[in-house]
């Protein structure tokens, strides 16, 4: 049976070489719903990774025995057909328990550059990277999807999409505590749109959106869930957005 129905906008989620914890995926997933939003995720094939891995000085030390050996290409290769069809599969799982609309696609590039590349409407979601040591979690018994929720607002022209995105997810019980980074005062209106009987929100109206703040914030993050404007990454080298990225201990979720 067909319908007529239009694709749900998404969001997309670019999972590569290191894969995505089932957590960010849940979180992804969760969000997902009461934003009224698919999930596009692109499994990404690193080219970087294959030339590095086809010199021949190329080599890794393993974690178990710390025994120098051979990084080769079909090692890679091996390794990014498990995390992409583990991870593919494990999307699909929690999409179908949600209901929430899901398209994968296989492509080459890094994530970064794969996901700022794609169409403009699309939001970005970009998971923390799984570290070795799992920090420890606060308030287990009372914790919600999204315990602390921090939302930037630098009178950009994705401020409005911010407070709604945020208020969506705080009607949905998702949110725990938000947190607001202001470049300056905020509209009471924007205020009382993200209040919800029994939440906590706290005001910071003394950003600084200058690219070196932004990339600071992004990696140093005490947010489950950070939403950023898009135009706030506009200035800082796609090195260091990468970095940054790469060291986020939280969440992610880039607004356009």
């Amino acid at each position: 049976m067909t319908t007529d129905s239009p694709s749900p906008r998404k969001i997309l989620i670019p999972i590569d070489f290191y894969g995505v914890s089932r957590a960010s995926l849940e979180t992804l997933v969760h969000i997902a719903g009461p934003l009224h939003r698919g999930v596009l995720g692109l499994l990404l094939e690193d080219l970087r990774l294959q030339q590095v891995a086809d010199l021949p000085f190329t080599t890794e030390i393993t974690l178990h025995d710390c025994e120098e050996r051979s990084l080769q290409r079909e090692q890679l290769s091996r390794r990014y057909s498990l995390v992409s069809t583990d991870t593919g599969r494990l999307l699909k799982e929690l999409a179908s328990r949600d209901r929430v609309d899901l398209v994968l696609e296989q492509v080459a590039g890094n994530r970064l550059r794969a996901a700022l590349t794609r169409d403009a409407g699309l939001d970005i979601f970009f998971p923390a990277r799984q570290r070795w040591q799992q920090l420890p979690v606060k308030r287990a018994a009372q914790r919600k999807a999204i315990a602390r929720l921090g939302i930037v607002l630098a009178q950009t022209a994705q401020d409005n999409a911010i407070v709604e995105t945020a208020g969506l997810l705080q009607k949905a019980g998702l949110v725990g505590e938000t947190y607001v980074i202001s470049t300056g005062a905020l509209d009471r209106a924007q205020l009382d749109s993200l209040y919800q009987p029994g939440s906590r929100i706290c005001v910071q109206a003394n950003l600084h959106s200058d690219p070196a703040t932004i990339g600071r914030l992004i990696r140093q993050s005490p947010y489950d869930l950070l939403l950023l404007p898009r135009d706030c990454l506009q200035g800082i080298a796609p090195e260091a957005l990468e970095a940054a990225l790469d060291k986020a201990s939280g969440q992610v979720l880039v607004i356009n």
